[in-house]
């Protein structure tokens, strides 16, 4: 009998997750369906066949889910429950199996999807824009379209104007696209984040405040308004990765590796930060859990939270912004970043 092929994909690894659960459950707070569920882990950050792959023998193979992205969680681990638990980095390999994994970590969620999806119909549309930005350039295009395709029906200057005018371009992205870019993406920005400093905030376990984690669960912060929006080599620039309810990584370009004891207030802002970058849920230990305000003061209902940012998940645009005269569409709905590949 032929093997049962998993559907359900976690797109925050499980092993992960079970750093910030309690009893294999897990809150979940998300901003679409404006609700806080906890869920067993096997139900949490899921999505349908999120990293299917069409192969040579199968349309749909969910190697990559069981093999690619299990086997490098499988070796990552042990080097992840050290850091954890002995709040130190230890030398060499340690170090290398980290990068690896925050690498994969950056691009395996939505956002990386979202934003190519984004960028892709930003400059579809564009494209189209400028097909009709001139008429003799158009005409002179439409004449060696017609002469290479004689049968082909070809708009006047004026048609394609009015078309254009009512037209609203949407693109379909297969999803093993997708993962070969993540894959790509990943393996480039290893050696970058391996020359990066590794720091750890730990939360006291005496005090309330614990950490959560987001569908964008590494999140880069300028520590100057003026520094530049990309991250890499920046050295105004930190990395905050959440890696368990006591434990955030951050890493720089500091000079030595260190951990340091963090205040609530502290956890709160980060906190902030993950809710303020995620694109749909965050999740949590407890039900409740302190994040700050705007105006800087401290909450701990996930009521208010979604009161404050439900609507902007909804509609904040990731991918590039190339053509201001146009409307922009967010496409955050995680349906549309499964798009399945076409048929042989």
């Amino acid at each position: 009998m032929a093997q049962k092929r998993a559907k359900k994909h976690h797109i925050l690894p499980r092993k992960y997750l079970e750093r910030f659960s309690k009893d294999n459950r897990i809150w979940v707070l998300d901003f679409e369906t404006n609700k806080q569920n906890n869920l067993r882990l096997e139900e949490a950050a899921v999505i349908k066949d999120f990293y299917t792959v069409k192969t040579i023998n199968s349309q749909e193979d969910d190697l990559i889910e069981q093999k690619f992205l299990a086997g490098i969680e499988d070796v990552c681990d042990p080097a992840i429950t050290e850091v954890v638990n002995k709040h130190s980095f230890s030398q060499g390999e340690v170090w290398v199996k980290l990068a690896n994994y925050i690498a994969l970590m950056y691009f395996r969620t939505p956002l990386f999807r979202q934003i190519f999806l984004e960028t892709y119909e930003q400059y579809s549309n564009k494209m189209a824009d400028d097909l009709i930005e001139n008429e003799k350039s158009y005409n002179e295009m439409m004449k060696g379209f017609k002469e290479q395709y004689p049968d082909a029906k070809v708009l006047t200057y004026e048609q394609a104007q009015r078309v254009r005018d009512k037209l609203e371009i949407s693109v379909d992205i297969p999803r093993t696209f997708y993962i070969k870019n993540m894959m790509v993406y990943a393996s480039n920005l290893v050696p970058i984040i391996y020359k990066m400093t590794p720091n750890l905030f730990c939360a006291r376990k005496y005090e309330d405040a614990k950490f959560i984690t987001g569908d964008v669960p590494i999140i880069p912060i300028p520590r100057k308004p003026s520094a530049s929006p990309t991250w890499i080599n920046d050295e105004n620039c930190d990395l905050y990765f959440p890696l368990s309810s006591y434990c955030c990584l951050v890493l720089n370009y500091d000079s030595l590796p260190k951990a340091n004891d963090v205040s609530s207030k502290r956890i709160a802002w980060i906190n902030h930060l993950v809710a303020c970058n995620c694109t749909r849920i965050i999740l949590s230990q407890e039900e409740s859990f302190a994040w700050m305000r705007e105006n800087r003061t401290i909450s701990s209902d996930p009521n208010e939270l979604v009161e404050a940012w439900g609507n902007e998940k909804k509609t904040i645009l990731k991918g590039a912004y190339i053509d201001k005269k146009r409307p922009q569409k967010c496409r955050n709905d995680w349906g549309h970043l499964r798009s399945k590949d076409t048929e042989n």
